[in-house]
């Protein structure tokens, strides 16, 4: 054989094969082959269709198998899956109700310095009053014998008349019905600082409990409107999302039929997760914005009193919402409102989200080769991200609870007999806040977050640093959350089994 000799060619040597794979549904037949052997096939696997498949592969039936399955784990199947998601979303609320009742009463709660607080105004002003009643009663008391009542008398018609002075009163304003002001309410918490022993949450679920009003049953106000809120903001943030994508260019790189399988996939895993990030975060405003109404009637039911006859239901206080308030409307346009909505659950999102880029395309940290750096970083930026939101989630609720009466809502609401000023269980501001900016100042300015003591000087109060802490109540209980996360993350990479997993890194 040559070098220049070519290979004898095999092409004609190749014979098609008799059968392709064909997969087909399992209600068509394969009767129509051509060729006997094909037949021979169909006719056994037409006599292996009524068998069941192993159970380790895959079966055309699987959706269904997987829905019957589905049904059957249901803790209540005969009640159907929305039940069933309905009832798990309870049962989980109720066990962090507790904890998000005392946090949103130490956001709402007025602590003032003295100089701004009003109460103590008018307990000096009492005290002052009883003290020159005293002394004027006291007059008579000093004569002792009958010779100094003859002078006494004497000495009086000796003077001209002077004219008759009657003892001080003490002027109060009253309310709508004509009732002076309670300095006192019985409605509220006890502010005993032996009970609280401490200013946090903690310290606030102590109060409820020791108040008779309240009780435990005061810990669970407003759980079936917080129940309502997580499972509508669930169902409806996945259809809002899929909407805002319909309404997307077609010729859009990322979310188009061709791409749609990448909702699923998380945004650390995509190239550019900008757009993606943008949508997430724009569905998740347009969802609590269209359910915030549900976070103002749980923010009003949890502050009033539990067994007060004032006290409204969610249905009353909605009515009273669209009726005096300013209609349906003003619920979602009002700037108290709107803007403090629009920018806690714009901020919230966009914080959760990015930190798990921030963390793999900034710091170069991945969460598979480095779970315990990746967890540390994680935990200091969730703690960091509190120091943003707890302000705006304070402010936002202070306005909450304000009413937005305006001249002639108000005076129809007294004309009914109607006492339109909010009963709390804890002390509110007797005047309203303008706005975001106001809040704040006033906030930092007026008030203090030290421990409360049985006796406070000016000098106890603290300066600028404690008006500060009453922007951030309740940063120790989300601080412990966090940390709770992080711990539970360390004990399953402890548990994981993968060659000790991240725990080389220590």
């Amino acid at each position: 054989m040559t070098s220049n000799a070519r290979p004898q060619s095999v092409r004609g040597l190749y014979t098609p094969p008799a059968e392709e794979w064909v997969f087909l549904p399992p209600s068509s037949s394969s009767s129509s082959s051509s060729s006997s052997n094909s037949s021979n096939l169909s006719s056994s696997s037409g006599s292996t269709k009524s068998t069941a498949p192993p159970s380790h592969l895959p079966s055309t039936f699987g959706s269904t198998i997987d829905d019957s399955t589905g049904d059957d784990n249901l803790a209540l199947p005969m009640m159907g899956k929305p039940f069933n998601l309905f009832l798990s979303e309870y049962l989980t609320t109720a066990l962090g109700m507790p904890f998000e009742v005392g946090k949103t009463l130490l956001q709402v709660e007025y602590r003032p310095r003295k100089k701004f607080d009003t109460q103590i105004e008018n307990e000096l002003s009492l005290d002052e009053f009883l003290k020159e009643k005293e002394e004027f009663e006291l007059q008579d008391d000093q004569i002792s014998n009958p010779e100094e009542a003859d002078m006494y008398f004497s000495d009086r018609l000796a003077q001209p008349p002077a004219p008759l002075i009657p003892p001080p009163e003490l002027i109060e304003e009253t309310d709508a019905s004509g009732y002076l002001p309670d300095l006192h309410p019985t409605w509220l918490l006890n502010d005993d600082p032996e009970v609280s022993r401490g200013n946090g949450v903690w310290g606030m679920i102590r109060r409820i409990r020791h108040t008779p009003s309240e009780g435990l049953p005061g810990l669970w106000k407003s759980q079936l409107i917080s129940t309502i809120h997580s499972f509508l903001s669930n169902q409806l943030q996945p259809s809002i999302h899929s909407f805002i994508i319909l309404l997307l260019p077609s010729n859009n790189n990322y979310y188009n039929n061709d791409n749609i399988s990448l909702l699923d996939i998380s945004l650390t895993a995509l190239p550019n997760p900008t757009i993606p990030l943008i949508l997430q975060v724009l569905s998740s405003s347009l969802t609590h914005l269209l359910l915030s109404p549900l976070e103002l009637i749980r923010t009003r039911l949890i502050i009033q009193p539990t067994s007060h006859f004032s006290s409204k239901s969610s249905i009353t206080i909605f009515k009273d919402l669209i009726e005096f308030e300013g209609g349906f409307s003003n619920l979602y346009l009002n700037s108290n409102l709107f803007l403090p909505t629009i920018l806690e659950h714009t901020i919230r999102p966009l914080l959760t989200l990015s930190i798990p880029l921030l963390i793999e395309r900034q710091f170069k940290i991945s969460q598979d080769l480095s779970p315990i750096t990746y967890s540390i970083l994680d935990l200091s930026l969730g703690l960091g991200s509190l120091l943003i939101l707890l302000p705006i989630e304070t402010v936002r609720k202070r306005l909450q609870i304000q009413y937005r009466y305006n001249t002639t809502t108000h005076r129809h609401h007294n004309n009914k007999g109607k006492n339109n000023e909010l009963k709390s269980i804890v002390r509110l501001r007797e005047k309203q806040y303008i706005g975001i900016i106001e809040t704040i100042w006033r906030i930092t300015k007026e008030e203090t977050g030290v421990r409360r003591k049985r006796k406070m000087s000016e000098k106890d109060e603290g300066g600028w640093f404690s008006g500060i802490r009453q922007l951030y109540r309740g940063f120790g209980m989300a601080a412990t959350a966090h940390m709770t996360v992080f711990s539970l993350g360390l004990v399953s990479q402890l548990l994981s089994g993968n060659d000790g997993g991240g725990w080389k890194e220590i």
